[in-house]
């Protein structure tokens, strides 16, 4: 079993705090890509035979800004060529400002059954400082397409600790992505990327972003605010409804394989990690994987260690032997239970989990 990762690097324009490989303005070269992406596919069929796909995740970039025909094109592909679980989780990340009814309706047909959109934040004037090329009204203008559309689980993007966000604008924010009704949320702080536009405004000292206290405190003010709504914190950042974990990125956080296709994608096969070229033009002329190797015993723990903590579920305490003393005095701590065989971190835990890991991981 295994998870499949499309990315889709293509931007109307590049979020001022954004360093994944995306591009705006080479929209010309949508049709270049598919057709590498379709070749890259092939070979992975010719490679892992008819592998039984559990989910399928379109990333990017923006996915939903090429025409649908991108996305329905793959599918096809993918179920041509792998076994398709009839039950898969099959997703496509969303800009608001990108979406109308005809899209929407394509990727239903073609067996889309969860869309992520980038909502980010209710106010416009934090919009702007990200650089994003929706409006608060086209979040709630793309939530009721995709409703139309005939889609019930939609996860909502958000972001906090951003310059000039205060705990109100926080929790106006939590309030309107509530009130659309997802069944999924993600909730992402502000990661200041070097050379990013926003870093370098930072940098100048133009904007400031929230102390560290506050940031925690807008985390805190979601986990009350969320489980009141009976949304369940099953990742240090995400939140679910029962039933709507999102079982694509569960597959990373358990070290379940996955294969990622595109420019820049990364894999993990059979105890094998690789990556694919992050040069646009590289990928279109053919190459494919520029770096990989097998994962050994210590690093494979260390992943374990540093991803599971990040679960609500945590990690089996089987896979800490050795490690006794320090689990114990984690949980005498209050920031780990040790409960039915399992290891996993509190709230508290999880406020410091790096903190944590570091402690498990010392020799």
């Amino acid at each position: 079993m295994a998870a499949l990762y499309f990315h889709i690097p293509f931007c109307l324009k590049k979020c001022s705090y954004c360093d994944f490989v995306s591009f705006a303005g080479r929209e010309a070269h949508i049709g270049a890509y598919r057709a590498a992406l379709e070749a890259e596919l092939a070979e992975a069929a010719g490679r892992y035979g008819r592998l039984p796909i559990e989910t399928v995740y379109f990333g990017g970039g923006t996915p939903s800004l090429p025409e649908a025909d991108l996305i329905v094109h793959l599918m096809a592909m993918c179920r041509a060529l792998f076994f398709v679980n009839p039950e898969a989780e099959i997703t496509v990340e969303c800009n608001p400002g990108t979406l109308n009814l005809s899209k929407l309706r394509d990727y239903r047909a073609c067996g889309v059954n969860r869309l992520s959109l980038g909502m980010q934040a209710a106010q416009e004037k934090l919009l702007r400082v990200l650089g994003r090329v929706h409006s608060p009204e086209q979040v709630r203008d793309g939530v009721e397409l995709a409703r139309q559309a005939g889609f019930t689980d939609i996860s909502l993007d958000l972001m906090y600790a951003l310059p000039g966000q205060g705990i109100a604008d926080w929790v106006d924010s939590l309030k309107e992505a509530l009130a659309l009704a997802p069944t999924h949320l993600s909730l992402y702080s502000l990661i200041l990327e070097p050379g990013t536009p926003l870093a370098d405004r930072i940098e100048r000292g133009e904007l400031q972003v929230p102390e560290e206290e506050v940031a925690l405190s807008m985390q805190h003010a979601a986990c009350r605010i969320l489980g009141r709504r009976g949304y369940r914190r099953y990742e240090i950042s995400n939140y679910a409804l029962p039933g709507h974990s999102c079982r694509h990125n569960l597959c990373y956080w358990t070290r379940g394989d996955y294969l990622g296709l595109g420019l820049a994608a990364h894999s993990f096969m059979g105890g094998e990690r690789f990556a694919n070229t992050s040069d646009f033009d590289a990928y279109l002329s053919g190459t494919r994987r520029v770096s990989g190797g097998f994962v050994g015993p210590r690093e494979a723990l260390e992943e374990e260690i540093m991803l599971g903590t990040r679960l609500s579920e945590g990690i089996a305490l089987e896979r800490l032997k050795g490690r006794e003393d320090r689990v114990r005095a984690l949980a005498e701590a209050g920031l780990a239970t040790v409960e039915a065989g399992r290891f996993a971190l509190t709230q508290r835990g999880m406020d410091v989990q790096n903190a944590v890991v570091l402690k498990l991981l010392d020799p």
